[in-house]
């Protein structure tokens, strides 16, 4: 069935015309005109260009559930569980868990020499940054002295600032 008719059936087994339909929107908080639902009902206006808070509000005027409503017109409604959709499962929220990360004695010492001419070389999110690579990379991986880590940030700031 096309959106057209599905809303034209619908407003009609509950006994609106077209005016009261309208004044029916403007309780959902959506003012439409007879002219546009009329477009709508005749399928030259697309229902899946309205707004999505007008495709909501004839949603709730027509007294369809969400989940029925994107069954029948197969057009996204927030309030429908995603398990009902058809659609692949939402994975379930992980705590955040923050990954330990060794921020190396050379690169302490490059931040000592250098950290009031670059402050943000200071805080711990930065050193992070930089030392993550190396954590995840092995010791052998990275800068290894003072002086090689403030070439590796020198090479780097731009993208990590």
């Amino acid at each position: 069935m096309e959106h057209g008719e599905l809303i034209k059936e619908r407003r009609l087994d509950l006994g609106l015309n077209r005016p009261a339909f309208v004044s029916e929107m403007e309780k959902h908080g959506q003012e439409i005109t007879p002219d546009y639902l009329n477009k709508l009902e005749r399928g030259t206006a697309s229902l899946s260009r309205a707004s999505l808070e007008v495709r909501e509000a004839i949603r709730a005027v027509l007294g369809y559930s969400a989940e029925e409503w994107q069954e029948l017109t197969g057009l996204y409604s927030p309030e429908a569980t995603p398990q009902r959709r058809g659609g692949p499962p939402i994975p379930p929220v992980v705590p955040f868990r923050e990954t330990p990360i060794t921020i190396p004695r050379e690169l302490l010492e490059m931040v000592e020499q250098y950290g009031d001419t670059w402050p943000v070389l200071k805080t711990e999110k930065m050193q992070r940054m930089l030392a993550a690579p190396r954590n995840f990379g092995g010791a052998e991986v990275g800068p290894q002295t003072a002086e090689d880590w403030l070439d590796y940030w020198m090479a780097n700031k731009r993208f990590l600032t």
